[in-house]
C-alpha cells in the first residue's frame, strides 16, 4: 500500500481506486466477513483487517456501511458515473461533449424512477444515444 502512494506512477491510478477496495476489505475473496488478514507464510499473528480510508476529497469511512452512505451522499453523481461507463461499454467508444445531453435525459430517467439499476439499463437502451449509434 504504500508503494501506491510513494511511486507517482502508481499513485495517480491507486489514490482514486484503493479506497473503494479498502472499504469492503472486511470480505474475503469469496463474501465471507473476516475481521483478521489471514497471511499464511507470515511470523506471528495475523493483523486485524483496516476497512477504513479515504476518498479523493477528503471524506473518511471506516468500512463499507460508512463508504455507502457517502456513495448515497453523492447520487447523483454516482449515477451520471456508472450511466457513463455503461454508455461507453454498449457504444463501444468514448463519450463526446455532443453525448452530453443524451446523458443527462439518461440520469434524469433514472433519478425519477429511484435510480433502480434495471430502469437505467432500459432507459440507456432506449435513449437515443443508443438507437442513433
Amino acid at each position: 500500500m504504500e508503494a501506491h502512494t510513494r511511486d507517482p506512477n502508481c499513485a495517480a491510478c491507486h489514490k482514486s481506486i484503493d479506497p473503494l477496495g479498502l472499504a469492503f476489505d472486511q470480505y474475503d475473496a469469496i463474501g465471507q466477513w473476516r475481521t483478521h488478514e489471514h497471511i499464511p507464510t507470515g511470523v506471528g499473528k495475523n493483523p486485524p483487517v483496516d476497512a477504513s480510508g479515504t476518498l479523493t476529497d477528503g471524506r473518511k469511512f471506516n468500512g463499507s456501511v460508512e463508504f455507502k452512505e457517502l456513495l448515497l451522499d453523492d447520487r447523483d453523481r454516482f449515477a451520471r458515473a456508472f450511466i457513463e461507463h455503461l454508455c461507453t461499454y454498449a457504444l463501444r467508444r468514448v463519450l463526446t461533449v455532443d453525448d452530453k445531453n443524451d446523458i443527462s435525459l439518461i440520469l434524469s430517467a433514472a433519478k425519477s424512477k429511484n435510480f433502480q439499476i434495471k430502469d437505467i439499463i432500459r432507459a440507456v437502451a432506449v435513449s437515443d444515444l443508443i438507437r442513433k449509434r
